[in-house]
């Protein structure tokens, strides 16, 4: 033991600073501060400052271990909230807004869907009508319709005009002339279907077949024949030979027969014999009154 150098308490023989007054101690003159023998011990605050370090580290796993659980709850606050808001977004939509986008995308695929059907309607159309326009078939469309109203004029456009003038000189006659004559003709046809078959003649046809030719052969004798009937000369390129099935309908009764028909075509136009077989009737009988 020793005494304090300043309030004079008893203190341990290694003590440095006086658990008294808190002043520090002489050191030994045999002992240095530096020297490797010393025994620098301060008991009560090694503890104290052991004490506090492993506090402070403590503290700062506590800190750490805090901040990993508060992060980690953070983040699961955050996702709940998130789908909270999703949640009630969802029931916010539900089921007006919902009704509104499934109808809305209905009627665009409806819309999509008219407008397919609406192309596919008109190239169809349009195929079917240029088909029959630069074919023989709008020639027997003139035909049929002729038999009914306006005959004269239906079928003086589906004859060539090389033969109407033919017809003029060999019969005598004005193209007016012609045109009315045939009118008449086909009246006089027509009132005899209506006593036949009753009001409101209509006439459809079917086509049950058809073959087209342009071999020499073929065009020779149909060549040979215009020139033989009706003395005209054509140069023609193709022939067409249909047979339809005509049905005759009226108020009172109806019939349907097969008819065969010729065209062709002369000088980039189709034409038909059987219209040219009419008119030739037509201005050969017109001065017997047969009708």
């Amino acid at each position: 033991m020793k005494p304090c150098k300043h309030c004079g308490a008893e203190l341990a023989d290694e003590a440095i600073i006086c658990r008294e007054c808190g002043e520090t101690q002489p050191l030994p003159e045999s002992k240095s501060a530096f020297s490797e023998n010393i025994d620098f011990s301060m008991p009560y605050l090694s503890i104290e400052t052991s004490k506090k370090n492993k506090n402070t580290k403590k503290d700062k796993i506590d800190d750490k271990n805090y901040s990993a659980s508060e992060k980690s709850n953070s983040n699961k606050d955050n996702a709940e909230n998130t789908n909270t808001i999703k949640d009630i977004s969802d029931k916010m939509i539900d089921p007006l807004e919902r009704a509104y986008a499934k109808r809305d995308k209905r009627n665009k695929l409806i819309r999509i869907a008219a407008l397919v059907v609406v192309c596919v309607i008109i190239l169809s159309s349009g195929a079917y009508f240029l088909f029959r326009s630069s074919g023989y078939h709008r020639t027997l469309d003139k035909y049929i319709d002729g038999r009914t109203s306006s005959g004269g004029t239906n079928y003086m456009s589906i004859v060539p005009e090389i033969y109407l003038i033919n017809a003029e000189s060999l019969y005598n006659m004005k193209r007016p002339n012609i045109k009315s004559t045939t009118n008449n003709y086909l009246e006089y046809v027509e009132n005899q279907y209506t006593a036949d078959y009753g009001s409101n003649l209509t006439f459809s046809y079917k086509i049950t077949s058809e073959r087209t030719a342009d071999d020499s052969n073929s065009i020779k004798n149909i060549e040979e024949s215009i020139r033989t009937t009706y003395k005209t000369e054509l140069d023609i390129s193709e022939i067409a030979y249909v047979t339809i099935r005509l049905t005759t309908k009226g108020s009172v009764t109806q019939s349907t027969e097969n008819k065969s028909l010729t065209f062709y075509k002369y000088d980039g136009n189709w034409y038909s014999m059987d219209a040219m077989e009419v008119v030739k009737f037509a201005c050969e009988n017109s001065g017997y009154n047969m009708w």
